[in-house]
């Protein structure tokens, strides 16, 4: 039996997370909570059942796009989903649920983000994004040894600059949400309002933490952190690029990986990039290892694959308009686009 979950199966939802092994903190039930009460986007969480025995669940966000289409996604804005199935056939049965609510809700397309290996089944995919995953548990001596001498230096000179990071929680967040902001107007992108990072540590406040880099006293650089299991996530993070001569990026990402071996995690994913982009180096550098992330979607009947943000020639233009504008404007004006966006 497929049915939408309600607040009633958070525990027995989360619970199912624990006991599989592909599930990621971004497949847990308060992401739809968070995405609602910040966004107004709507969850349609799709929970399997088998003999009373919860086998799976699909995360699906609804999102109505700049133009007015509707796609659900699982999961957007920050991460990866997709489905969560105990064998094959509940995975077929979650997907032909999710094409029925497609129809239902009329979207345009479902797209399943799928950072872990799915039933073989020809679906439309998108290819192109990874993860960036780093090994933990080599531990600190290892993973600096690992890294080579020109990254130590890197690390050692925002240190010996007087650069600090600190490690905290919701106190952070309006020195985070200031670097962030900017540092996402520089990128030509809209940054999430600091009402979602707010709702992130109300709602996981033992899963996620903030890191704050600081030179003379003032915020240059942050990050934002949330974890399940053995790896911990990084959703946003960056420093100001008038700073970037001083590596204090490097010395930020040591920090929040020195704190993730601190915390017991085995794995730290850097997060989605795009195959040999620059951000894709600065992370294999560190020694993280590609893990793919196809984009399945299921589509009506004749429909091809929807345009990506890379193909569009307006979203190019906006996003280079973007970098022009005041860094106030955008922190005003940017939670309202970008939950637009997945």
């Amino acid at each position: 039996m497929i049915r939408l979950a309600t607040a009633i199966d958070r525990a027995r939802w989360n619970g199912y997370l624990e006991r599989s092994p592909t599930a990621s903190v971004y497949h847990r039930w308060e992401w739809g909570e968070i995405f609602e009460s910040t966004y107004h986007s709507r969850s349609f969480p799709l929970m399997a059942f088998y003999e009373g025995r919860v086998r799976g669940v699909l995360p699906l966000t609804r999102l109505v796009g700049p133009t007015g289409r509707t796609s659900l996604v699982s999961v957007p804005y920050f991460g990866h989903g997709g489905a969560l199935a105990d064998d094959d056939a509940t995975w077929r049965c979650l997907l032909d649920a999710a094409h029925a609510l497609r129809d239902e809700l009329r979207a345009d397309h479902v797209e399943l983000r799928h950072a872990h290996p799915v039933p073989a089944q020809t679906l439309p995919t998108r290819h192109g994004k990874v993860l960036m995953h780093l090994d933990l548990s080599p531990g600190e001596d290892a993973i600096l040894k690992a890294i080579g001498p020109k990254a130590r230096a890197d690390i050692r000179r925002p240190e010996k600059e007087g650069m600090r990071v600190e490690i905290g929680g919701a106190e952070l967040l309006p020195e985070f949400h200031r670097v962030y902001a900017h540092v996402m107007r520089d990128l030509g992108s809209p940054c999430h309002g600091p009402a979602v990072f707010a709702a992130m540590l109300r709602a996981m406040p033992d899963r996620t933490f903030v890191a704050v880099l600081r030179y003379q006293g003032v915020a240059i650089g942050g990050a934002i952190l949330v974890g399940m299991g053995d790896v911990l996530e990084i959703p946003c993070a960056g420093t100001l690029h008038d700073f970037a001569r001083l590596r204090g990026n490097m010395l930020l990402y040591w920090s929040v990986i020195r704190e993730a071996i601190r915390r017991g995690y085995r794995t730290f994913s850097f997060g989605r990039s795009s195959e040999d982009s620059g951000t894709f180096t600065f992370k294999k550098n560190w020694g993280a290892v590609a893990v793919p992330l196809p984009y399945h979607y299921l589509l009506p009947k004749g429909a091809t694959l929807p345009e990506s943000a890379g193909q569009s020639p307006v979203l190019t233009a906006v996003s280079d308009a973007w970098k022009r504008l005041p860094v106030g404007l955008t922190r005003v004006v940017g939670p309202h686009l970008v939950r637009r966006l997945p």
